[in-house]
């Protein structure tokens, strides 16, 4: 019988490692071999004179006994019930009791079966972990003396033999002295290891999500070619769509184009790749391994790029932000005495030329607001929006620019919805409104604006009749400052397209349109 082996999960229990009982499940082991071995023995010299008269009996029984109750220990220890210091007390107990009466039936045994009990202190505290150590000894010397004592009562042999019997005792001290410093040192070590293990998994754990949340890929390949590792973000990035096995698939069965590039790239080198998902620019750390493991690190550029965008961005804005508030009360001053010098002078020369002054000082006072408005993007009050509060804002906008009622043709279904901050889709449409009638060729029908529900959301086109942009400025539609218009601040198209992002909406263009198209797709109502 293997006790040691064990099929099913064990409860925890406080306090202790599953060492612990193992080590219990082991010497438990000994104590069936034992058990075993003595029953064997009483079978086998049974009717020698080695036992008492008639006690030969009481030894096999003993024997028994002793091989069942080791038997029942088993279901405790799988069962890890009751709790371990009480089952090893009652193990320890168990070899103190049956021993003493094994020894009571034959004087010639009674030094040998003795010796026994050393093992089962030395166990015992190596097992307990040095708890109680002491106690097993003091038990097992008081049940030899005890059994000593009756012995010399009921025969006529002298006092001579308690000198060896406490020469007994004393070793039982010594070898639970022995194994309670021993198991002190072990459950130390262990629990210095239990530690050291606790802390590894955990950084583990966070190397692990460290590398599931980069932005950029990682790939661990050995030097000949058979990856390691492969995080998701790099096969993402690689449009690699077939499982990736460590340890088992090649770099070039997934990504032959990486895998010519890894044999001629050096330490230190930033080489570019373009792969059908994005442009990469591919840096190698070597690993210092026997086998020659580096680690790929993929690197998206268009994310580098858009990161780098929006440090420059911000850093634009807080200093455009300055200046406007800093150039907005003598803007005023300007503006006012521009209409103050237009009205009290009859030439009408300076009149054109108070009227050049107050157009520039309003084009001013327009960039300095759209540069406020984009400081307070993230400043979010989403509101519910419908059909009717839509199809209301859109005409409030065409009555401000003076646009007539017949150039504006609407189409969206009733059962519009959608949630929105006011003040930014205002904005929004505004810009985008403005931009249309400029360019269209101001007659009925010129401005188009369709809405309709898609299966995740709501796209809201907006199109003119004009002639469209050109190829070559569509790349540069909404960055900063780039217009077409002498008269434009090149910041209207670039606020809408922040003010769509900030409210989880995307802005784009559409090419392919008779004239300019530009759609705002955004989330329906939740």
């Amino acid at each position: 019988m293997n006790t040691a082996a064990t099929s099913m999960p064990r409860p925890p229990t406080p306090g202790y490692f599953a060492s612990h009982w193992r080590s219990l499940d082991y010497f438990n082991l000994y104590r069936l071999t034992l058990a075993v071995a003595l029953v064997f023995s009483s079978l086998l010299f049974g009717g020698s004179d080695l036992f008492r008269a008639g006690a030969s009996e009481r030894f096999q029984g003993f024997a028994y006994a002793y091989l069942v109750i080791a038997a029942l220990f088993v279901l405790g220890i799988r069962a890890r019930w009751p709790s371990f210091q009480i089952q090893l007390t009652a193990h320890i107990t168990a070899d103190i009791v049956l021993v003493m009466l094994m020894m009571s039936t034959s004087e010639r045994l009674a030094g040998g079966m003795g010796l026994l009990l050393v093992i089962s202190i030395a166990s015992g505290g190596l097992v307990g972990s040095g708890r109680l150590t002491l106690l097993y000894a003091a038990m097992a010397s008081i049940a030899v003396l005890l059994q000593h004592a009756f012995s010399v009562l009921g025969s006529d042999r002298g006092l001579d033999g308690f000198f060896q019997i406490g020469l007994l005792c004393a070793g039982y001290f010594a070898i639970g002295l022995l194994a309670h410093a021993l198991t002190q040192r072990a459950l130390r070590s262990e629990t210095l290891a239990q530690q050291q293990a606790d802390e590894l998994a955990l950084l583990n754990r966070i190397n692990a999500l460290a590398i599931e949340n980069s932005p950029d890929g990682l790939l661990a390949v050995r030097g000949d070619g058979v990856v390691r590792h492969a995080s998701p973000r790099a096969l993402t990035l690689l449009g690699v769509a077939q499982r990736v096995k460590p340890g088992a698939t090649r770099l070039e069965d997934c990504c032959p184009e990486l895998a010519r590039l890894a044999q001629r790239i050096r330490p230190g080198a930033s080489p570019i790749l373009s792969t059908s998902a994005a442009q990469l620019r591919v840096r190698c750390i070597p690993l210092a391994t026997p086998d020659d493991s580096r680690v790929l690190v993929l690197e998206d550029l268009s994310q580098a790029e858009q990161e780098a965008q929006r440090v420059k961005l911000a850093a634009l804005g807080r200093l455009t932000a300055n200046i406007a508030h800093e150039i907005r009360n003598p803007l005023s001053a300007i503006s006012h005495a521009a209409q103050l010098l237009r009205e009290d002078t009859p030439d009408p020369a300076q009149a054109r030329l108070a009227g050049i002054i107050e157009n520039n000082a309003q084009r001013l006072d327009r960039l300095v607001e759209e540069v406020l408005t984009l400081n307070r993007r993230d400043r979010l009050n989403p509101a519910h929006f419908d059909a009717a509060a839509l199809g209301t804002l859109i005409d409030e906008l065409r009555q401000t620019e003076e646009i007539p009622a017949g150039a504006v043709i609407v189409s969206m279904p009733d059962t519009l919805h959608f949630q929105f901050d006011p003040d930014h889709l205002r904005q929004i449409v505004w810009n985008l409104l403005r931009n249309a009638w400029r360019y269209s060729r101001k007659q009925a029908g010129s401005i188009r604006i369709a809405a309709r529900e898609t299966g995740d959301g709501i796209q809201l086109d907006i199109e003119d009749d004009g002639p469209g942009l050109a190829p070559e400025h569509q790349g540069k539609l909404f960055e900063p400052f780039f217009t077409t218009d002498a008269q434009g601040t090149g910041l209207g198209l670039f606020l809408a397209r922040e003010l769509a992002e900030a409210n989880r909406a995307t802005l784009a263009y559409v090419p392919g349109a008779g004239g300019a198209r530009f759609r705002l797709a955004l989330r329906g109502s939740e």
